[in-house]
C-alpha cells in the first residue's frame, strides 16, 4: 500500500536534519527556528516542530511535513519528493506504472531524430541554396534578422513533391516514417509526397528544445496560409506553446507570460527583447498549454489581434474557460467559466489591448514603445469581457439590456470576493442603465434537501481528522464545493498528498468524483481513493448542506492548526521565561501575534465597555 511507504518514510525521516541541510536552524525551547527559505526576511519566523515532524513559517504561511518541504524547496511534485526521500531513508518504492515498451520509446526517439534532420535540411535550403530565395525574401520583408531566424531554426521547404523524401532517403529514412512524423502525406493511389512545399518553415520545439513538429507559411495566397504538422505520437498542437523552450527562463524570472497567436508575433517579440512571449499557434488556449506555464507565473497576458470580433472569438473559444452545464442539448455561452478559470489558476489574467488594426508583430516592428506600453497596462479579464459584451455605446432597447445582463450575470456570480463583485455589478448596472438589484436577479437556488443528522454524525465518527474529512468531502462533491475548494490555502494542509489533490481540484474544476480522480496518479490517487472509501458512497445532493459540512471541516482544520502552533509557542515562551532569555521571549511573543493575525476568527473584538483581564496595560 502507498500509505505504508509514506508512513515508513515519515518514521525514518528526521525533519530537523532534513531542513537543517538548507536552513541554519537554532534551538528555541522544544522547537527550532531559522530564516524562511521561501521568502525574504531578517527576523526568523520559520519554525520546525520535531514533535509532529512539521514546519511552519509564521511570516509567509508556508508549512507542511517533510514531503511538503521537499516539494516546495525543490519545486517538484509529490511523486518526485517521495522518490527523493525514499532514497534518503532506504525505503523501497514500487513503480507506479509500467514504463513504456522499449519499441515505443525507440519509435518516439526515431521520430525526434527525423524531425531534427528535417529541420536542419529546411535551414540549409533557406540559407545556402537558390531554392530558399523566396524564404529569405519574406524574412527580409518582415524584418526578421538572421540571428533571430537561426535562433528559432527557421527554414524553407522548396516547391517540390519529393525533395525532402529524396534527402531523407539517403539517410535511411523511409517514406512511411516521414508520413508517421507528419512530414509526408500518402497518395490515394499509393506512394507519398512532401507535405510542406513552397513554405517558410517554423520548427516547433517542446520545453526541452526537441523538434516535435512544424508550421509552414505559404509564400503567396495559397491556402491554408499556415499549415501545421498533423497530430503524431510526439506532437499535439494543443499541448504545446511555440517558443516556450526559449522563453521559459524569462517567464520564470519575470513571473509573467505574454501569449500571442502566431509564430511571427512571438519571433518579433523575442527579436526586440521581449523574451517572455510564447504563441498558442493560432488555437484557443487549452488546459494543457496553461499547465506548461502555470507554476512559473503570477500573471498571464493575452495579446490578441486588435480586431474586436477576433478577440471575442478567441476568448469564447478558450477551452479552459468553458462551463459544463447539465443541459447538454442547448448551447451555453462560455462566459460563466471565465472567472472560475482565473480563480482556479490563482493567476491574474489580463488582456493586452492593441491599437486598432494592429497585430503584435506589426505593432512591435512599427512602434515598440506602444507595444511596451500596451503590455505594461493590460485590461483585467472581467473588464475586457464586459467591454466586449456591452460595447462602447450602451443600448436603449430593454430586451437587449436583458439579454446582455443575462450574459454577464454568470461571470459576476463567479467572483468570490463580494466587494469586487459589488464593484462590477454597479459598473454593469450603470452602463446598462438598470437597477443594480436586477443584474444578478436571474440566479436560481438549488432545491432544498437536507441529510439526516445521523448521517452527518456517522461521517464525523468515521473520520475524526479534519483534514481527511475535508478532502473526502471535496472529492465526493467537487462541483457543489467548488467555492470551498478555491478558498482553501495550501499553507493549512499538512499532508503533501492532499496538497497535490488540492492543486488538481483547483486547476481542473471537476464536476464529478470521477473527473476529480482523473488527473491524479500513483500514491496521490491511491490516497484519494482511500479517503473516498472512508466517507462512503453517500452524495450530498443539497448544495447548502454540502457547503456547511465542508466549511465546518475547514474551520475545524484551522482550529487544529491554530491550537497546535499556539501550544508550541506557549511552551517555548515558558522555557524562555525560566531561562530569562529576553530575546527568545520577545521573539515568541511576536510569533504569537502573527498566529493571532492569521486566525482572527478565534479572537473576538474587545468589548468597548469591559476591560479584557488579559490586557496588562493600564
Amino acid at each position: 500500500m502507498a500509505d505504508d511507504v509514506v508512513d515508513q518514510i515519515r518514521e525514518r525521516i528526521d525533519i530537523v536534519e532534513l531542513i537543517g541541510q538548507h536552513v541554519n536552524l537554532r534551538k528555541s525551547g522544544r522547537n527550532f527556528t531559522g530564516l524562511c527559505p521561501f521568502h525574504q526576511e531578517k527576523t526568523p519566523s520559520f519554525v520546525v516542530f520535531p514533535e509532529n515532524q512539521s514546519f511552519h513559517c509564521f511570516g509567509c504561511g508556508a508549512g507542511g511535513d517533510a514531503f511538503g518541504f521537499t516539494m516546495q524547496h525543490e519545486h517538484i511534485d509529490f511523486r518526485q519528493a517521495l522518490e527523493q526521500l525514499a532514497a534518503r531513508t532506504g525505503v523501497e518504492l514500487r513503480p507506479t506504472a509500467p514504463p513504456p515498451p522499449p519499441d515505443e520509446v525507440e519509435r518516439h526517439e526515431r521520430l525526434l531524430r527525423i524531425n531534427a534532420g528535417a529541420a536542419n535540411w529546411f535551414a540549409h535550403v533557406l540559407w545556402n541554396t537558390e531554392l530558399g530565395a523566396p524564404g529569405r525574401e519574406i524574412l527580409e520583408q518582415r524584418g526578421v534578422d538572421r540571428t533571430t531566424a537561426e535562433r528559432f531554426k527557421l527554414g524553407y521547404a522548396p516547391e517540390s513533391w519529393d525533395e525532402l523524401q529524396n534527402y531523407m532517403a539517403k539517410r535511411d529514412v523511409t517514406p512511411d516514417e516521414l508520413v508517421a512524423a507528419g512530414l509526408a502525406a500518402e497518395r490515394e493511389g499509393g506512394g507519398s509526397y512532401d507535405r510542406f512545399r513552397a513554405r517558410l518553415m517554423f520548427p516547433i520545439h517542446d520545453k526541452e528544445g526537441r523538434v516535435i513538429g512544424f508550421g509552414g507559411r505559404a509564400m503567396e495566397d495559397d491556402k491554408p496560409k499556415y499549415l501545421n504538422t498533423r497530430q503524431t505520437p510526439i506532437f499535439d498542437k494543443g499541448a504545446n506553446l511555440y517558443a516556450l523552450h526559449l522563453a521559459q527562463e524569462a517567464i520564470r524570472r519575470e513571473r509573467e507570460v505574454v501569449v500571442v497567436e502566431g509564430y511571427m508575433d512571438a519571433i518579433s517579440a523575442h527579436q526586440f527583447g521581449f523574451e517572455n512571449v510564447v504563441a498558442s499557434m493560432g488555437t484557443a488556449l487549452t488546459n494543457a498549454q496553461v499547465r506548461l506555464v502555470r507554476r512559473s507565473v503570477d500573471r498571464i497576458l493575452l495579446a490578441l489581434d486588435s480586431d474586436a470580433a477576433g478577440q471575442m472569438a478567441t476568448i469564447r473559444g478558450l477551452d479552459v474557460l468553458r462551463e459544463g452545464l447539465a443541459e447538454a442539448d442547448r448551447p451555453v455561452p462560455d462566459a460563466a467559466g471565465l472567472v472560475r478559470f482565473e480563480r482556479t489558476l490563482k493567476t491574474d489574467i489580463r488582456i493586452v489591448r492593441l491599437p486598432s488594426g494592429k497585430d503584435p508583430d506589426e505593432l512591435i516592428r512599427k512602434d515598440v514603445a506602444a507595444w511596451r506600453q500596451a503590455v505594461a497596462s493590460p485590461v483585467p479579464l472581467i473588464d475586457f469581457y464586459i467591454d466586449m459584451v456591452i460595447g462602447v455605446e450602451p443600448t436603449t432597447d430593454p430586451r437587449r439590456k436583458s439579454e446582455l445582463a443575462k450574459r454577464i450575470a454568470p461571470v459576476l456570480r463567479e467572483i468570490g470576493d463580494r466587494i469586487v463583485q459589488a464593484h462590477y455589478v454597479t459598473e454593469v448596472a450603470r452602463r446598462l442603465q438598470v437597477d443594480e438589484r436586477l443584474v444578478l436577479s436571474s440566479e436560481i437556488s438549488a432545491p432544498s434537501k437536507r441529510l439526516r443528522p445521523a448521517e452527518m454524525a456517522q461521517t464525523r465518527r468515521t473520520m475524526t481528522n479534519a483534514e481527511d474529512h475535508l478532502f473526502a468531502l471535496l472529492l465526493r462533491n467537487p462541483l457543489i464545493l467548488g467555492p470551498v475548494i478555491m478558498a482553501i490555502p495550501e499553507q493549512e494542509i499538512m499532508d503533501a498528498r492532499h496538497v497535490e489533490i488540492l492543486r488538481a481540484l483547483q486547476s481542473s474544476a471537476p464536476e464529478t468524483t470521477e473527473a476529480a480522480l482523473e488527473p491524479l496518479t500513483g500514491e496521490t490517487r491511491e490516497r484519494a481513493v482511500q479517503l473516498l472509501g472512508l466517507i462512503g458512497e453517500r452524495p450530498l445532493s443539497y448544495s447548502g448542506q454540502a457547503r456547511r459540512e465542508a466549511e465546518e471541516a475547514l474551520q475545524r482544520l484551522r482550529k487544529e492548526r491554530h491550537d497546535y502552533r499556539m501550544r508550541q509557542l506557549m511552551a517555548d515562551l515558558s522555557a524562555a521565561a525560566r531561562e530569562n532569555d529576553q530575546e527568545a521571549l520577545r521573539h515568541n511573543m511576536e510569533l504569537m501575534d502573527q498566529v493571532r493575525a492569521r486566525y482572527p476568527e478565534f479572537y473576538p473584538e474587545p468589548s468597548p465597555y469591559f476591560r479584557d483581564v488579559r490586557d496588562t496595560a493600564s
